[in-house]
């Protein structure tokens, strides 16, 4: 597990010039200063005042993507991918899409609705019923981001847990151009933000419902770290969860299908566009001038949370790991965990019930 970073003073420059901030400066010195050095997905970088940039966090997180109450009814053999934001959702979608049109790849228009379906949000945004959906291939693919509690069960559950701190910067690159935030908002207000609706303790508190499931029939669980390190083990242990009989030629085209520079090649078609604009007429702003969508051009990396994120921040989602799953399960580190699992998985359930039907071994 890496030691937490030292606080360090931050130094950048900036549009009103040289500054140097301190670890104790006031909030919107360091908003500022950060501002300056971070990856733009548009051409505006005027920050608004950091009171404004609060006020439109809150208008914009409470308005356009309100969820809806939906009672769906999966059938088993529905592929659910039940992660928190910003944790490979977009990835995995497009993954078990390549498994079952057999590494076919990019064979769609937009991912969102042509591929998936999104649980809590594609009646309001699409008029699709979760219930109802049709869907190009089968075994049909959903996807949510509710806590375990809230996931609707009876079909097959994919869960892919993140660092967090990678996870919260990856969504703020997100957030500027889905809410039209268009770089006037800071990362560090941004962070302050979300962290202070608790986004990380909400996610570490669910990844323990998760642990808790893992060797259920009905569960994979991922590690979006284990995806970057082991592209092809981890395409092979979905294959098999999703009861696809991929030989070694299928499984290759489906990694080659979905690494990051071959869908970045096709990037239209995960940069979720359609919901793009729908956000920004339900807000009454423009569209966005640039989408990032699933797949950022410059993203597919980990570290970039440890790198850019405050360093208050990082100190504080590590507090949290501690107080809400070292205290738990005794992992000081999400390393700790995946090991953990790596260790588990010969063992489990689900492989065990694979190697019946004599699938090719799937170890990561």
């Amino acid at each position: 597990c890496p030691a937490p970073s030292q606080h360090e003073n931050v130094s950048k420059d900036t549009a009103v010039g040289k500054l140097s901030v301190g670890e104790k400066a006031p909030l919107h010195l360091k908003a500022v200063a950060m501002s300056a050095s971070l990856p733009r997905c548009t051409s505006i970088s005027v920050v608004w005042s950091v009171e404004r940039q609060v006020e439109e966090l809150r208008r914009r997180s409470k308005g356009a993507m309100s969820k809806e109450v939906i009672t769906f009814a999966p059938d088993p053999s529905d592929i659910i991918i039940a992660s928190p934001p910003k944790c490979g959702t977009t990835w995995l979608v497009h993954i078990c899409h390549q498994i079952r049109r057999r590494g076919a790849g990019s064979d769609f228009v937009e991912q969102i609705p042509d591929v998936a379906t999104w649980i809590e949000y594609s009646k309001k945004l699409f008029n699709i019923d979760p219930n109802t959906a049709v869907q190009s291939a089968a075994p049909r693919i959903f996807f949510t981001h509710l806590p375990y509690t809230d996931v609707p069960k009876g079909g097959k559950l994919i869960y892919c847990f993140r660092d967090q701190t990678d996870a919260l910067y990856s969504f703020y690159v997100f957030i500027n151009t889905m809410a039209v935030l268009n770089d006037r908002v800071s990362l560090p207000v941004f962070a302050d933000y979300f962290q202070k609706l608790q986004w990380t303790r909400k996610h570490f508190q669910d990844l323990l419902v998760w642990w808790e499931h893992r060797h259920d029939p009905s569960v994979l669980l991922l590690f979006y770290e284990d995806l970057k390190e082991n592209h092809a083990g981890c395409v092979r242990r979905i294959a098999l969860f999703m009861g696809s009989d991929c030989g070694e030629d299928v499984i290759a085209r489906v990694v080659h299908a979905t690494t990051h520079a071959e869908m970045v090649r096709h990037h239209s078609r995960f940069d979720m566009h359609s919901i793009a604009i729908a956000n920004a007429k339900a807000l009454g702003d423009e569209p966005p001038r640039e989408f990032c969508g699933g797949v950022r051009k410059n993203g597919g990396k980990s570290g970039d949370g440890a790198r850019l994120l405050p360093p208050e921040m990082r100190q504080g989602i590590l507090n949290e790991w501690r107080e809400i799953v070292t205290s738990r399960l005794g992992f000081r580190c999400l390393d700790d965990m995946r090991e953990a699992w790596r260790v588990e998985l010969p063992n489990s359930r689900p492989r065990a019930q694979s190697a019946k039907r004599g699938f090719t071994d799937a170890s990561p």
